[in-house]
């Protein structure tokens, strides 16, 4: 279960959430930054409430070997998709909201780090009931 929602100012006085586990260490980060507190809250609920729906992806960034994941939110009928905004990019298989906290060695590891990642969401879920 995670521990804590970190908020942090970004470049231009925007703001982005990294969530740390239980022992401190990084899960993930936000994919993109957000103008005020509302939009970050409003963002993160909407995480939380349609983790389900997540797609996973698992790639290389760059030559390097480190294996990395992002998260992605289906595409909303908004006439969002095509755009890249401040909040991630949109695309024709939806928003990308989060992003791995670390790089991986193995593509095993990245997995479980994104389960890692949804489940502390499933945990994040239960303590606003």
């Amino acid at each position: 279960m995670p521990a804590a929602l970190v908020v942090r100012a970004a470049d231009g006085g925007d703001l982005t959430w990294v969530l740390m586990a239980a022992n401190g260490r990084p899960l993930a980060r936000s994919a993109g930054a957000y103008r005020s507190d509302e939009a970050l809250t409003a963002a993160w609920r909407e995480l939380v409430a349609d983790r389900a729906d997540l797609s996973i992806r698992l790639s290389r960034d760059g030559p390097g070997p480190d294996w990395w994941w992002t998260a992605t939110l289906p595409a909303r009928s908004t006439g969002r998709v095509g755009r890249v905004g401040r909040l991630g990019r949109v695309g024709a298989a939806g928003l990308v909201v989060a992003r791995s906290a670390r790089g991986y060695l193995r593509p095993d590891q990245c997995r479980g780090g994104a389960s890692g990642f949804v489940s502390a969401l499933a945990g994040f879920a239960r303590r606003v009931r």
